[in-house]
Parts: structure tokens; sequence; C-alpha cells
């Protein structure tokens, strides 16, 4: 199953992604889809706690996507 969330954006206020941490999975970013060998592992740090993972982000300039990916 392939699960697709788009966050818009108004303000350059943080934003809090999580996600279950019961599946082994590397999180990654892109900032253009149309180049697909763009993705490559976040630097942001992941907290875990309670069972999910999270990081917290600033508004970025431009663009920035984010997927889990399974190894």
């Amino acid at each position: 199953t392939t699960e697709i969330y788009t966050l818009s954006l108004h303000d350059a206020l943080p934003i809090f992604v999580s996600w279950p941490n019961t599946v082994s999975c590397t999180l990654q970013q892109n900032n253009n889809l149309a180049v697909p060998a763009g993705w490559a592992a976040s630097g942001y740090f992941i907290s875990t706690s309670n069972g999910t993972n999270s990081i917290t982000i600033t508004s970025p300039a431009g663009n920035l996507f984010f997927r889990l990916a399974n190894p």
C-alpha cells in the first residue's frame, strides 16, 4: 500500500510530520519530483516516542517532498 500525503504551507511555521515506527523505513526527501534520482536520506533528526517517529522542520523556501522507503 502506498500512501501519499500533501502539505501546503502559507506561513513560515514549523511543520510536524509523524509516522508509526512499526516498520523499518528510511525517511527520504527530494526537492524536485521530476528528478527520480533526487531522493536521498533526510538529514532531519528523527525523534521516537510511544511507537511513533517524527520530525519537525522549518517551512522550506521552495518545494520539499518526503517519502518513507522500505529497504
